[in-house]
């Protein structure tokens, strides 16, 4: 089996599951007229009190997504405010990563397993990992807890989404 390209192994998988939140929104929406209540109530929604609400969730989710493709293509990541709370400014934000998140290229990736990239966590921690480590011990799993979060958030708050929902454009079903 052939080596799998940093490009092959996370833009497909970011804009997946990017597109994914994106459509639970739309869903959300739905959902909201359906039983009459304003769908913006669901962008503070949160799972335990200490936890980030599902604002909070798509903007680091995203933020992770894009930060990634950046960094791991040597570049500077642009920075994106805190989203409003609302559903058409997540939608807009995603939008808007999914946009980043393609901007960069296989072109763009070459080289960039090896490559160090220097981050922060926060602002105390400074870090330095290749870019395989950092995409595949950082990034990806951060960037999956944060839309599974999301994911949790909408379906505890009675959306009914499943499986599938997660999964879909993940890959191809055979027909």
């Amino acid at each position: 089996m052939g080596q799998v390209s940093i490009h092959a192994a996370s833009v497909p998988m970011f804009v997946a599951l990017m597109n994914n939140m994106n459509t639970w929104l739309e869903k959300a929406e739905a959902y909201a007229t359906e039983k009459k209540f304003d769908v913006n109530v669901l962008a503070s929604a949160r799972l335990a009190p200490d936890m980030l609400s599902l604002a909070g969730q798509v903007d680091i989710a995203t933020a992770w997504a894009k930060n990634c493709m950046y960094r791991l293509a040597g570049q500077t990541p642009p920075d994106y405010a805190a989203s409003e709370p609302t559903i058409a400014a997540l939608k807009a934000r995603i939008a808007r990563a999914l946009d980043d998140v393609q901007s960069i290229s296989a072109k763009d990736l070459e080289g960039s397993d090896s490559r160090i990239v220097n981050f922060n966590l926060g602002p105390d921690i400074k870090m330095s990992l290749s870019g395989s480590d950092y995409l595949f011990k950082l990034a990806l799993p951060n960037f999956y807890f944060h839309v599974t979060t999301m994911y949790d958030i909408l379906r505890h708050n009675g959306l009914m989404i499943g499986k599938q929902d997660f999964l879909m454009g993940a890959f191809e079903v055979p027909k």
